[in-house]
C-alpha cells in the first residue's frame, strides 16, 4: 500500500486504485445470516477482512448496502458487494465485484442510484507489478437485477484513486477522482461525464486547475453533490504554497463543464475530512481545521446554490486554550434549515459525543454543545459518532462506546417536531468476549425503519490478528 504524507493533510493519504473482474447476473453469491443481525462473510482470517459498511436508498425506497472484503493489496483478492435488505435483517446481493487475476485488489467503492432505476458502482483497480490504478465502472439499468462492466477504465493514466460518482439529468452520470499522473506523487482532481449512463464518456477534465502550479502543490480526496438534474458541486482538499484550504467547483450543465476553483475555507492552516451536504438552494459544508495548535470543527453555508458563501464559522464550543482535538464530525442539513454536527472530543477526560444545532442553515451555530452519550462524562471512550435523518424529521445518532469494556455500538433518537428531545441511549450491540463493534452507519428508511450497520472487531486471535467482518440490526419504524 502506498502511503503518501504531506504536511498540510496532517492525515496518511491511502494512494492505491483498484479494480476487476465482475461476475455478472442477479444474486449471485448468496448470504448466511449472522445471529444478531446483518448477514455477514465469514471464513476469513486477518487481512481478509469485511470492512467500510454504507446504507443507502436505492430508486423505489429499498435499502441498499454496500461495502468490501480488504486484503494485503501486494497479493491482491480484495472485492466489493452490494446487497439489498430482505425481511428479518436479511440481505440479498445484487454484485460481487472481485478480480481472477493474482496481485489485483478491488476496494473503495462508491454507490450512486441514478433518477430512473439505474445504478453505478465505481472502484479502484489496484495491480501491485506492474503498477496500475485505475477507476471502473459497474453498472445497472434495472435496479440491480443484471450488471455490465465496459472494458476501459475510467481514467485514461492508470493513476488514479478516491472515486466519487453521483446522477445528473436523464442518463448524465459523472465520476471524479484523485489522480497523481504529474508524477512525484503529487495529485490533481480530475472528472468525467458520461451521457449515456457508462456507456461512452467524454473527454476528462482537470478540476484542480490554477494559473499557477508549484511543483509540491496537491490537491485530493473530492466530494460530490448534485441536485439530480443539472447542477453540480465538486468540493476537494487543496494544497497550495504549503497552506490547505477547501475548493469547490460548480457545473450548471451535468457536468459538461465546471467553474474555476474557488477556496471556501478563509485563513485556513490544515483542513480535511469535510463534507457538503444540500437541501433546496441552500449548501452546507462542515470541515476540521486546525488554526491553532488543535482541531476544530468549521462550517460554511451558502443560500444560492453555491454561488456566494459565508465566511467559516466555528461548531464546536472548546475554549481556545482546551488542548484536545475536536475529530470525526458527522452533518446533516434539512429541508427546513436546520443543521446538526456531531464530533467526539476528550474536554472530560475521556472521549465523548457532542451535538452542536444550527437553527439558520449553518450560518450560526448556538451557544453550548450538548453532550449525547449518558455514563458519566469523560468515562467510557464515545467515539466515531454518525447522523441521519428520517424522511418525516426523526434524527438518529449512532456511535460507538467502551464504557463495558471492548466497545458497542448506541443510539439515541429524536422525534420528529420542533420541541422534541432526544430520547434514550439504546445499545444495539453488545460487547461479547474479545468482540468489538465498531464505526456504526445509522439509515432510515422510505419504510419508517432505523437501520444500523458497523464493524465487529473480532481480538480472539490477539490484538495483532483482528478479523472484521459486517453485522447490524434494524431498529425498527417505532424507532422515539
Amino acid at each position: 500500500m502506498e502511503r503518501v504524507w504531506h504536511p498540510g493533510f496532517r492525515r496518511w493519504a491511502i494512494a492505491v486504485g483498484a479494480g476487476a473482474g465482475l461476475l455478472l447476473g442477479s444474486h449471485l453469491w448468496a448470504q448466511t445470516p449472522r445471529s444478531g443481525g446483518l448477514a455477514g462473510l465469514g471464513g476469513f482470517g486477518a487481512g481478509d477482512e469485511e470492512t467500510s459498511p454504507r446504507l443507502h436508498s436505492g430508486a423505489h425506497g429499498e435499502v441498499l448496502r454496500l461495502w468490501q472484503r480488504s486484503a494485503d493489496p501486494r497479493a491482491g483478492g480484495g472485492a466489493v458487494f452490494l446487497a439489498v435488505a430482505q425481511p428479518q435483517d436479511r440481505w440479498q446481493t445484487l454484485l460481487e465485484i472481485r478480480s481472477p487475476e493474482k496481485g489485483v485488489t478491488i476496494r473503495d467503492a462508491e454507490l450512486a442510484v441514478g433518477p430512473g432505476n439505474e445504478m453505478a458502482v465505481v472502484y479502484r483497480w489496484w495491480r501491485n507489478q506492474p503498477r496500475a490504478k485505475q477507476i471502473r465502472l459497474a453498472r445497472s439499468d434495472d435496479g440491480g437485477k443484471t450488471w455490465s462492466q465496459p472494458a476501459a477504465p475510467i481514467d485514461t493514466e492508470g493513476k488514479a484513486f478516491n472515486p466519487r460518482v453521483i446522477w445528473g439529468r436523464g442518463k448524465s452520470l459523472v465520476v471524479a477522482w484523485a489522480d497523481e499522473r504529474r508524477g512525484s506523487r503529487v495529485f490533481d482532481i480530475y472528472a468525467r461525464r458520461s451521457p449515456d449512463g457508462g456507456a461512452t464518456w467524454e473527454p476528462e477534465q482537470l478540476l484542480s486547475r490554477f494559473p499557477e502550479i508549484l511543483s509540491n502543490d496537491l490537491f485530493a480526496r473530492p466530494e460530490l453533490v448534485g441536485d439530480g438534474q443539472d447542477r453540480l458541486w465538486a468540493v476537494w482538499v487543496g494544497v497550495k504554497g504549503g497552506r490547505s484550504s477547501l475548493y469547490l467547483n460548480r457545473s450548471v450543465d451535468a457536468g459538461r463543464t465546471w467553474t474555476a476553483p474557488v477556496s471556501l475555507t478563509g485563513e485556513s492552516s490544515s483542513v480535511f475530512a469535510q463534507s457538503v451536504l444540500r437541501a433546496g438552494e441552500h449548501l452546507l459544508l462542515v470541515w476540521h481545521d486546525r488554526l491553532g495548535s488543535y482541531d476544530r470543527v468549521y462550517a460554511a453555508s451558502s443560500a444560492d446554490g453555491g454561488v456566494r458563501w459565508t465566511a467559516p464559522a466555528r461548531v464546536d464550543h472548546l475554549p481556545p486554550e482546551a488542548a484536545i482535538h475536536a475529530s470525526s464530525a458527522s452533518a446533516l442539513l434539512a429541508p427546513d434549515g436546520e443543521a446538526l454536527v456531531a464530533w467526539q472530543d476528550a474536554r472530560n477526560g475521556r472521549e465523548d459525543v457532542f451535538v452542536a444545532r444550527s437553527a439558520d442553515w449553518g450560518r450560526t451555530w448556538g451557544s453550548e454543545d450538548r453532550r449525547m452519550d449518558m455514563d458519566d462524562a469523560g468515562t467510557g471512550v464515545s467515539k466515531y459518532a454518525r447522523l441521519a435523518r428520517a424522511r418525516d424529521g426523526r434524527v438518529a445518532l449512532a456511535w460507538d462506546d467502551d464504557r463495558a469494556g471492548h466497545e458497542a455500538v448506541y443510539v439515541r433518537v429524536r422525534p420528529a417536531g420542533d420541541k422534541a428531545e432526544w430520547g434514550p441511549e439504546v445499545r444495539l450491540a453488545s460487547p461479547g468476549p474479545k468482540l468489538a463493534s465498531r464505526l456504526p452507519w445509522p439509515f432510515w428508511g422510505a419504510d419508517g425503519q432505523l437501520r444500523v450497520a458497523w464493524e465487529v472487531w473480532d481480538h480472539t486471535t490477539a490484538m495483532s490478528g483482528i478479523t472484521k467482518r459486517i453485522d447490524g440490526k434494524t431498529v425498527g419504524a417505532g424507532a422515539r
